[in-house]
């Protein structure tokens, strides 16, 4: 018996030596994943922030300038112009996507007759790639070839050069992306509203409570941590909005639809000012990170 429980007491001194060693072992096989991340994503990280404090214009060797290319920035009305059309498709797109999803949601959340046919017609345009979209938008709105004149025109409404018009070509970059992502706030609302127990509006019923009052009290309580996470994510997409952008104007006509992206992509590739480009990555950093925290505060304390 001694024996017998001295192998098996050395057995399991055995066991939890190996078991110390096995973190390691899962370490080596996390490595490559880890080294990819760090080469890929951290080391360029801190070259940018590096960059950021440059004058480099990529064929030569960087020099010095400290905050010389922030300054330059805070200085350029073209950055304020930039910043201000950024702000503006946030604040724009954002509420009004968020309501249509909110509202989409609602909708099909009921028992309707082809209710996922519904739910999967609105939620396709997410699938698809914002560059397609974007040129399917910019030959619809096209002046000689596009569909909408001609339809207008039936009306007695004069064709136009709608993404040169300096007041249409933002409101049209703002449409089309309303159009294509609220199915995607639709779907994470939906998921919200299944996790809401029925017997809640249920008892709602019983103390009298209208549908009005049932959303009030029941639903929209209910919904704002999903409501906090469709609108961090929403934010944090509006503020890089790009692809839209260069496909339908370039930034144009003039600066009437540049954004921050934009401008960096171009002071970057097109100008190839790339120390003042990761300067101004780093303020839309700053700015998207501080957007975030505030709302993040505001819906945890009302939450």
């Amino acid at each position: 018996m001694n024996g017998t429980s001295r192998c098996r007491n050395g057995t399991g001194r055995r066991g939890s030596s190996i078991g110390r060693l096995r973190p390691p072992t899962g370490f080596l096989f996390l490595l490559p994943s880890l080294v990819i991340v760090a080469l890929f994503s951290f080391w360029p990280l801190v070259y940018s922030l590096a960059m950021s404090f440059c004058h480099w214009r990529i064929v030569g060797p960087p020099a010095w300038c400290g905050l010389d290319n922030y300054l330059r920035a805070v200085r350029s009305p073209v950055f304020w112009t930039a910043l201000t059309n950024t702000a503006v498709y946030a604040f724009v797109t954002v509420p009004a996507g968020l309501v249509l999803a909110l509202g989409s949601a609602l909708l099909l959340n009921r028992r309707l007759a082809g209710r996922g046919a519904y739910r999967a017609v609105f939620f396709f345009p997410v699938l698809v790639s914002m560059v397609v979209v974007a040129m399917i938008w910019s030959w619809m709105f096209s002046e000689h070839v596009g569909v909408i004149n001609p339809i207008l025109r039936a009306f007695g409404v004069e064709p136009r050069a709608w993404l040169a018009d300096p007041k249409w070509a933002f409101r049209i970059i703002m449409g089309m992306s309303v159009w294509k992502g609220f199915g995607y706030g639709m779907v994470i609302f939906l998921a919200g509203l299944a996790a809401i127990p029925r017997s809640y509006y249920e008892a709602a019923e019983v103390d009298g409570a209208g549908p009005w009052q049932r959303f009030r009290h029941v639903t929209w309580p209910l919904l704002r941590p999903t409501t906090l996470f469709v609108l961090v994510t929403a934010f944090i997409g509006s503020f890089q909005v790009f692809d839209q952008v260069y496909v339908l104007t370039r930034g144009g006509p003039g600066y009437a639809t540049t954004v921050l992206v934009s401008l960096i992509y171009d002071e970057a590739y097109v100008r190839f000012r790339m120390g003042y480009a990761c300067a101004l990555s780093y303020i839309l950093f700053g700015i998207v990170l501080l957007w975030t925290l505030v709302q993040w505060r505001i819906m945890r304390r009302q939450a």
